[in-house]
């Protein structure tokens, strides 16, 4: 059976299965969900409204941004950067070490970025030191071995785009779209009012770098 250890942090509404083993100092936030047969590590945090699914692994001193989901059978390593409202399709596959060797006296944790509002399908391994920008999409068995731009829509292997896709991903858009037409009719009606108003602030910022 699983187990919390006393220093754990859990604030109103979490909920850990009871095959979970939550570590010392890890913070479940409001409305974190942590599922059977979970491993969170020492100095974890999950946000608010996070969601792990069975089998997920979260190593120690992760941080994971509210409301993301994680799926199935997904192992997250040091050195990822979990932004809020992602989601991680069933068996993704993360690595941090571009160079692995058994018996060396030292390695380097390779960061990767996962930003606000995209998504993973399942199956996807994704090469660490990469960025998958905010509201992109990787299509289910793509290999990322390189960045994908904001609102990118990447499938194959090595992955590449092709297209791109508005944030509430209902709508796929030509290479050339502007910021101006990522955010749609579709995007007000489909999304949460929370997220909508994230990623009017996010359309607000690019604008105001350009």
């Amino acid at each position: 059976m699983g187990e919390i250890k006393a220093t754990a942090k859990l604030l109103k509404g979490a909920y850990v299965h009871p095959s979970a083993y939550i570590e010392d100092q890890v913070e479940l936030h409001e409305d974190a969900k942590v599922w059977h047969f979970c491993q969170v590590r020492k100095d974890a945090v999950l946000e608010r409204g996070v969601s792990l699914g069975k089998d997920v692994y979260i190593d120690a001193g992760v941080r994971v941004g509210h409301h993301t989901r994680i799926q199935n059978g997904v192992s997250v390593y040091q050195g990822l950067k979990i932004a809020p409202w992602c989601f991680v399709g069933p068996h993704v596959i993360f690595t941090n070490d571009q160079t692995p060797r058994v018996g060396v006296h030292s390695w380097s944790v390779v960061e990767t970025n996962l930003e606000i509002g995209m998504s993973i399908g399942a199956g996807a391994i994704i090469r660490c030191g990469v960025t998958i920008g905010a509201f992109a999409m990787v299509g289910a068995g793509a290999i990322v071995t390189k960045d994908v731009p904001a609102f990118h829509v990447a499938i194959g292997f090595p992955a590449q785009s092709h297209q791109m896709v508005c944030a509430c991903g209902q709508t796929f858009l030509p290479m050339t779209t502007q910021d101006e037409d990522l955010v749609r009719d579709c995007c007000k009606k489909n999304l949460m009012s929370e997220l909508y108003s994230e990623v009017i602030a996010l359309m607000k910022s690019r604008k105001s770098r350009t």
